[in-house]
């Protein structure tokens, strides 16, 4: 068979007479009664092409075509318009909801094959989906965004680029990158289902570059949530073993510059709703201006532009440093232990007068193993490392958590011995 066709109208014997028109032709056709079941089957099956009706019942024409445009799975495919209108408003409207022509009734097979040998060919020479995401590419961003313009409705634009990308690419190479890439489109479409978000459209610009419309009043709460979750799954695209030795957390970039920074986000936003007169160039500007300000900023983040009302608000992700427990002499060990938590800028908790839970205890050197009671009374489960040097005569608590045996020459790797054992919570808590 040839290109798949979906009919939408409620008139069943146009639909039969569009059939046979389009099965003579080698095309394989299905029809819908209304926007509604249109809807369904094309999600169900994506089509090629579609032919769609503006007058039908439950859900018309037009607000078919703009849920279509606003389908990422969808928003490629080419529409006709079939109506019985002449009125020159409506076909504009439909041309603005998203229909690529249009014909009005009664119509000439021959042309309306035309018109759809037209639109196929033009489908495929041009790429209007991104072929690693499937997300919109730039034809169907730069529509949609020209669409809310001419609405004059209020929107805010989301731009977000991957920052450290090329480095992750150069180390892993690029089929792990692509790996990356899709993760963030992913994570897009999640959030896009995700109440109380309705992101308007979804785009892929490219590369590692992304747009996300919608509402002025979600922006922030949606920004907020993408760079959280964004942080909490990167992290697991490394090897364990390159988080210790070479990439490092973002609050832990102070750490020697031999060190790789891992993926962080940096995302501008720009809302039309005190300036609705931009234009789309302006738009792209100025999206473009808030996140190279993101990116003057440590760690994943967000600026929106606030012009016409006060400077830009600049919004980083504060990362969520870890609580550590420390039981420790005043041994070399212990001091230099408290050195380092203190360098990685994780938290120390007394862990035998607090009630807070640390994610991870250590006991340093001759530390009396009784010191350990509390903790594993009131947290059982949190993992308990025993730093001793090389002492045969050491005696480690008996307890079935973790031990780590730091032999005094290698004391100068304590740094990647800690990060580790953290690290191993960290995945070991999701």
């Amino acid at each position: 068979m040839g290109a798949r066709i979906l009919i939408a109208d409620d008139n069943p014997f146009l639909c039969e007479l569009l059939t046979d028109t389009f099965n003579d032709e080698g095309y394989d056709v299905e029809t819908a009664v209304d926007g509604v079941e249109l809807i369904t089957k094309a999600q169900d099956h994506v089509p090629d092409l579609l032919v769609i009706d503006l007058l039908m019942p439950r859900m018309d024409g037009y607000e078919a075509i703009r849920q279509i445009r606003n389908d990422t799975r969808l928003a490629h495919v080419p529409i006709i318009v079939l109506t019985a209108s002449t009125n020159l408003d409506d076909v504009v409207t439909g041309f603005e909801s998203g229909a690529d022509d249009y014909l009005t009734k009664p119509f000439h097979s021959a042309e309306l094959l035309a018109r759809v040998r037209s639109q196929l060919e033009r489908a495929n020479r041009r790429s209007v989906q991104n072929p690693l995401t499937g997300l919109p590419g730039n034809v169907l961003i730069e529509q949609e965004i020209r669409y809310y313009l001419n609405l004059q409705r209020p929107f805010a634009l989301v731009y977000i680029d991957l920052d450290n990308f090329k480095v992750f690419n150069d180390t892993y190479g690029f089929a792990r990158g692509d790996q990356v890439i899709r993760m963030l489109a992913q994570l897009l479409i999640e959030l896009r289902q995700t109440p109380p978000f309705k992101p308007l459209f979804i785009g892929h610009i490219g590369g590692d570059d992304f747009t996300v419309l919608l509402e002025c009043d979600e922006v922030v709460e949606f920004c907020k949530t993408l760079v959280q979750q964004f942080d909490e799954r990167i992290v697991t695209m490394y090897d364990a073993s390159d988080l210790q030795r070479g990439f490092v957390l973002p609050e832990q970039q102070q750490r020697p510059i031999h060190h790789l920074p891992v993926q962080t986000l940096s995302i501008g936003v720009v809302t039309t709703e005190h300036q609705p007169d931009l234009s789309y160039i302006e738009i792209g500007q100025l999206a473009a201006e808030m996140k190279h300000k993101a990116k003057r900023v440590l760690g994943s983040s967000y600026v929106i532009d606030r012009r016409n009302t006060d400077a830009p608000e600049i919004h980083q992700h504060a990362p969520v440093y870890p609580k550590v427990g420390v039981i420790a002499d005043h041994s070399p060990l212990g001091q230099a232990v408290h050195q380092i938590c203190e360098q990685q800028h994780w938290e120390i908790i007394d862990v035998t007068h607090t009630d807070e839970e640390p994610q991870i205890v250590f006991l340093v050197e001759a530390a009396p193993s009784t010191s350990l009671d509390p903790v594993r009374q009131r947290w059982p489960s949190v993992p308990i490392v025993h730093l001793i040097t090389n002492d045969p005569l050491a005696d480690p608590p008996s307890i079935s958590q973790m031990i780590l045996d730091v032999p005094q020459p290698t004391v100068g790797l304590l740094p990647e011995y800690l990060s580790f054992m953290l690290h191993l919570k960290r995945l070991e808590a999701r």
